[in-house]
């Protein structure tokens, strides 16, 4: 009894192979993109310990609750509210300083108009 395919079967065999390969390098690109994935978010929302989060990110895809463990920290609400404030005040002050040239500006026009 002859195999009526017989002889495609060494190209099928390539053929499996390259998808194997193929395969392969897909899932080790998604690894990658899954291990990097905590430290982009963490340079992105410019958290003061990126690198930390990142570090752990890669050390903890084998495990998986390292890897969780560094998502959440990755978009962990660091930044303390005094920053905020000390933010507000110094935008406070320039509007000030601001209100006061414009109005110094305006009593040098209105004298030299009248």
């Amino acid at each position: 009894m002859d195999y009526q395919f017989e002889a495609v079967g060494p190209t099928l065999r390539i053929v499996t192979l390259v998808f194997m390969i193929v395969f392969a390098f897909c899932i080790l690109g998604l690894l990658v993109v899954l291990a990097a994935l905590p430290g982009a978010l963490a340079k992105r929302n410019r958290h003061p310990q990126a690198n930390t989060v990142n570090l752990l990110g890669w050390l903890g895809l084998p495990t998986g609750a390292l890897w969780v463990v560094a998502l959440a920290w990755a978009y962990w609400d660091y930044s303390p509210k005094s920053g905020v404030q000390a933010i507000s005040s110094d935008l406070e002050g320039q509007l000030t300083a601001l209100e006061l040239a414009v109005s110094k500006l305006e009593s040098s026009l209105s004298g030299t108009n009248q």
